[in-house]
């Protein structure tokens, strides 16, 4: 196993009063600053419709293999730099924190690895907007992207009450994986079979005993319930579609929810959304990381279905915050595992799957968040029981379930989400 050296926290709390927002740091190397007034300037465009354009920009770059920087690129790399010096370069609370924690952390070079940047995303506006792009033009290359770099991981951190419970893993980690391709002409069929052998060659050269992987037969509600009876598990892993869903509240505010999508006993769509699948999920009691490879499972971020796994006392989820192509899932499966298997932290794991999808071409790598709730980095060192266990054993997801599903919404998607979907799947194979 590596020997791990430690990150420092850089805590970033992002807010909006009125149309003005503000930053503070409220935990550093350096200590905190006082709530100061940033300068974001998107001119007369909505935060939403930024957020739609920089998707297509991404869908676009999206399979074109390693080439000379394309216009989305330049776009995205622009937003990056831009949010990235209006906060920790133009703010000036924010800019003497920061460049006084990484000095700290210079002078430490030989047992810190880096700064995490945690972000507390209060406004559920800001949440919409893809952070995992930061740019930072002072590191010299083209490729100055913080979530790229070891030394700078961005976790979107949720204030919840309480640390999450776990104990150590005991034995081999667990790992349940669930497909769900439900039989619906509004909703591309994925190549997740890519995805799943990708998962499994990641693993199946670990030692006997350290690892066991199972699928879940058929994608319904009651056949992931089942498993989880099974348990303990300590990591949950999703292939399939996802989306947001709006909403009024008994206030007659506009509200979203995030969902994915599994299936009833006659391969039809439902949607489960996130507060459904945490409360699944949480029963277990010992899951130390859920995977949503999924279409917008962290769209809005504080109201999406990988936060909402945060709030059911999870210690960290990844999500999808936009489209992604199957291609670049599988890939991002693939290394992740391999390196988490490795025994690197889940952030560290995160950032190499990056990494590799980066060599692919493309900018999909900025698609993955990292939601966490949890103080410090989550580990698994798998450990070897004393009774013999297969090293992987592989249950093959059936085409669909017979079992009767729980009461979940049916699929009926707002007009606006629709045409925005339809838009981002017209590249064959996104979810």
């Amino acid at each position: 196993m590596p020997t791990h050296k430690k990150h420092l926290d850089f805590d970033l709390r992002l807010s909006v009063e009125g149309d003005r927002y503000f930053a503070k740091v409220s935990n550093s190397p350096a200590g905190e600053s006082e709530k100061s007034q940033i300068s974001l300037q998107f001119g007369s465009e909505s935060l939403e419709a930024l957020r739609l354009r920089l998707a297509d920009a991404v869908r676009r770059r999206s399979g074109s293999g390693v080439s000379p920087a394309s216009k989305e690129e330049s776009l995205l790399r622009e937003f990056g730099d831009q949010i990235f010096r209006a906060i920790f370069r133009n703010t000036f609370a924010v800019a003497t924190k920061f460049e006084a924690s990484l000095g700290i952390v210079r002078e430490r070079s030989d047992e810190l690895e880096g700064l995490r940047v945690k972000l507390h995303v209060d406004s559920p506006e800001l949440a919409l907007l893809p952070w995992e792009f930061m740019f930072d033009k002072a590191m010299g290359h083209e490729d100055a992207y913080l979530c790229l770099n070891n030394r700078s991981p961005i976790v979107r951190f949720l204030d919840i009450e309480g640390p999450p419970t776990r104990l150590p893993v005991d034995g081999p980690v667990r790992i349940l994986g669930m497909v769900s391709n439900p039989c619906a002409a509004e909703w591309p069929d994925l190549d997740v079979e890519a995805e799943r052998t990708r998962i499994d060659m990641a693993l199946k050269d670990l030692p006997a005993g350290s690892v066991e992987l199972k699928w879940v037969h058929g994608g319904s509600t009651d056949r992931l319930f089942d498993m989880m009876q099974e348990g303990p598990w300590h990591i949950f892993h999703f292939i399939g579609h996802g989306g947001v869903d709006e909403y009024t509240d008994e206030q007659g505010q506009q509200r979203t929810r995030g969902f994915v999508l599994m299936q009833d006993g006659d391969g039809k769509p439902v949607k489960v959304y996130g507060s459904g699948l945490g409360g699944m999920l949480q029963a277990d009691g010992s899951l130390q990381l859920a995977i949503l490879n999924c279409c917008e499972g962290a769209r809005g971020a504080i109201s999406s279905a990988g936060a909402s796994l945060v709030s059911w006392g999870l210690p960290m989820v990844i999500a999808m915050q936009f489209p992604i192509t199957d291609g670049a899932s599988a890939r991002f499966a693939e290394r992740f595992y391999r390196s988490l298997s490795m025994g690197e932290t889940v952030e560290h794991a995160l950032t190499t799957a990056r990494q590799g999808m980066l060599c692919a071409g493309g900018m999909e790598w900025g698609i993955p968040v990292l939601f966490s709730r949890s103080g410090s980095s989550v580990v698994f060192q798998a450990g070897v029981r004393k009774t013999p266990v297969t090293p992987i054993t592989v249950t093959p997801p059936a085409s669909m379930s017979t079992l009767p599903t729980y009461a979940v919404a049916p699929v009926v998607n707002l007009k606006a989400q629709d045409e925005f979907r339809k838009m981002l799947s017209r590249r064959s194979g996104a979810r």
